[in-house]
C-alpha cells in the first residue's frame, strides 16, 4: 500500500526541514505539506522543501482542521488507489519512527483510525500535561470511551476513511476532537499506538495553540450545554421552592414531590427548546421531543426518589436537597442528549 505523509505547517522554521528530510530518509513516501497561511518569516523554510514535498497553500491561515482537509482532498483527488496517510506536525513533536510505526499498525488495521499516543512523563510543559488529562477525562466521560491521549497529532487511516473525514465539522483544533467522536457515531475502530513525548523547550512555544479561545472550540458544546442547563436550573429551583411554598400555605401533602413535579414540567420544556434550538440545533424537533420527554420522566423519576432521600432519610433542608440532586443528574443528561437524542449522522 502506498503511504503519504501529511504535514499542517503554520509558521514553521528550521524544524520543518529537518523534519521533511529526517521522514523521507526513513519512509518511502509521497509528502504533502500545506503552508496554512504562514507569515513571510517563513517563507524560506517553504522555500527549501518544495522540491520535495507536494506544496499546498492557503493564502490566510485558516486553522489546522482546514489545513489536514485541504491535504485529505489533494490526496483523494490524485490518488488513484486506497493509501495509507498519517499526519504529521511540523513543529518536531513526532519523530519519523513513529510515524512509520503508526503505518505499519494501519497495514494491518485498514479499517481504523491509528492514534500516536504520548506517555506524558518525564518533563512535559504543565499546559500539556493538564490539557491532554482534562480533555480525555471529558471525553471518557461523554463518550463512554477511554483514549489515553486525544490531543495527538499522529494519526494514521486509510485514504477510504477520506470522504467520511471531510464530513466532520471544524477548522481548526476543535477538528481533532471531533474526530474522535465521529469515530465512534460511526463504529470505525481506534488503535493507540506509544510514542515518544517530545517537546523542543520548556513552555512548548512552537505550538500555535491557544489555551483559552481553542479550549472554548473544543468544549464549546459542552459549555453551551452547561450555560443552557444553569438557565432550567434556575427557572427549575425557583419554581420548585414557590411552589413548595404555595403548597404549604394550602397544607397540601408531599409538597416536595408535588412542587418537584410542577417545576420539571417547565423547566424541561424551557431546558429543550434551549439545546434543540441553541446547543445541538437539530432538525428533527418531534422526533427529539419525544425522546427528550421521555428522559425527561425517567430523570424526574429517579430524580424526585433521591431528592425524598435526601430530605426525609438524611433530614437535608428542601432547597439543600434540591440542589444536590439537579448536580447529580446534570451528567447523565447531557450524556443522553448529546450521543442518543440530538446525535447526527456525521
Amino acid at each position: 500500500m502506498k503511504n503519504i505523509i501529511l504535514i499542517p505547517a503554520y509558521n514553521p522554521d528550521e524544524k520543518l526541514t529537518a523534519l521533511v528530510d529526517a521522514l523521507k530518509a526513513l519512509i518511502t513516501a509521497d509528502i504533502v505539506v500545506v503552508n496554512d497561511g504562514s507569515a513571510p518569516a517563513s517563507a524560506p523554510v517553504f522555500e527549501e522543501i518544495k522540491d520535495k514535498v507536494t506544496l499546498l497553500e492557503h493564502k490566510v491561515n485558516q486553522g489546522k482542521g482546514a489545513a489536514l482537509k485541504t491535504g485529505m482532498r489533494h490526496i483523494l483527488e490524485t490518488s488513484s488507489e486506497p493509501c495509507g496517510v498519517v499526519t504529521v506536525d511540523a513543529d518536531g513533536q513526532h519523530s519519523p519512527s513513529d510515524a512509520w510505526k503508526l503505518l505499519q499498525v494501519l497495514e494491518q488495521n485498514r479499517a481504523a483510525l491509528v492514534l500516536g499516543c504520548r506517555t506524558f512523563s518525564g518533563d512535559i510543559p504543565w499546559k500539556s500535561r493538564w490539557g491532554n488529562n482534562i480533555t480525555k477525562f471529558v471525553f471518557r466521560l461523554l463518550s463512554g470511551v477511554k483514549v489515553s491521549d486525544t490531543q495527538t497529532g499522529l494519526r494514521a487511516f486509510s485514504s477510504e476513511l477520506i470522504p467520511a473525514l471531510l464530513e466532520i465539522r471544524g477548522e481548526r483544533y476543535e477538528y481533532e476532537m471531533n474526530m474522535l467522536v465521529s469515530c465512534i457515531k460511526m463504529k470505525i475502530p481506534m488503535r493507540e499506538v506509544p510514542i515518544a513525548t517530545i517537546y523542543t523547550d520548556e513552555k512548548n512555544t512552537s505550538s500555535h495553540f491557544r489555551v483559552v479561545k481553542d479550549s472554548v472550540r473544543i468544549y464549546k458544546n459542552l459549555l453551551l450545554f452547561t450555560g443552557s442547563s444553569f438557565l432550567s436550573f434556575l427557572v427549575d429551583f425557583v419554581a420548585f421552592n414557590l411552589f413548595v411554598w404555595l403548597l404549604n400555605l394550602l397544607h397540601a401533602e408531599n409538597v416536595n414531590v408535588v412542587g418537584n413535579i410542577a417545576a420539571r414540567i417547565i423547566s424541561a420544556s424551557f431546558n429543550y427548546y434551549l439545546n434543540c434550538t441553541y446547543v445541538f440545533k437539530s432538525e428533527k424537533k418531534f422526533k427529539n421531543a419525544l425522546e427528550y420527554f421521555l428522559l425527561a420522566a425517567v430523570i424526574l423519576t429517579f430524580n424526585t426518589v433521591v431528592l425524598n432521600f435526601f430530605t426525609g432519610a438524611i433530614g437535608f433542608h428542601h432547597s439543600l436537597a434540591k440542589l444536590i440532586t439537579e448536580v447529580l443528574f446534570f451528567i447523565l443528561s447531557y450524556t443522553v442528549q448529546r450521543l442518543v437524542i440530538f446525535k447526527t449522522k456525521k
